[in-house]
């Protein structure tokens, strides 16, 4: 999925800014450290990705125009899409990032090779009997 900022996301899916919820009125781009959001995380269990309508994972207000401030609800896939390096040379995709992953582990020796959700519990469930003893 391409780098882009939110508005050109809303614009590209063609959202409609009537669907999405009034949010508190404040300028601008506001993320997920901010109070309000918070209490929307906690308020609802689930809310669909305003793009996709799957699993939100991030939440932040846009002032949408026409419609004034607007809660627009991004799932993890949509929210990476717009998110803004923390450095200029970070990764700005799943794949770049894992990229990056797969170059260290190179340097360091190690492999890297894909783990079923078996593999997965099962591991877990070992470090726990290890926790245990």
């Amino acid at each position: 999925m391409n780098r882009m900022d939110v508005e050109e996301l809303l614009r590209r899916h063609a959202v409609d800014g009537a669907r999405l919820d009034p949010a508190p009125p404040e300028t601008g781009d506001r993320l997920t450290d901010d109070t309000e959001v918070r209490a929307r995380f906690r308020a609802d269990a689930w809310r669909p990705c305003c793009v996709c309508g799957i699993d939100y994972r991030t939440s932040r207000v846009i002032d949408f125009p026409g419609y004034g401030p607007r809660w627009v609800d991004l799932c993890r896939d949509h929210s990476l899409a717009v998110a803004k390096p923390a450095l200029p040379t970070m990764p700005t995709t799943v794949e770049g990032a894992f990229e990056d992953i797969r170059e260290i582990a190179a340097k360091l020796g190690l492999t890297m090779r894909p783990v079923s959700q078996e593999e997965w519990l099962e591991m877990g469930r070992r470090a726990r009997q290890r926790r245990d003893q």
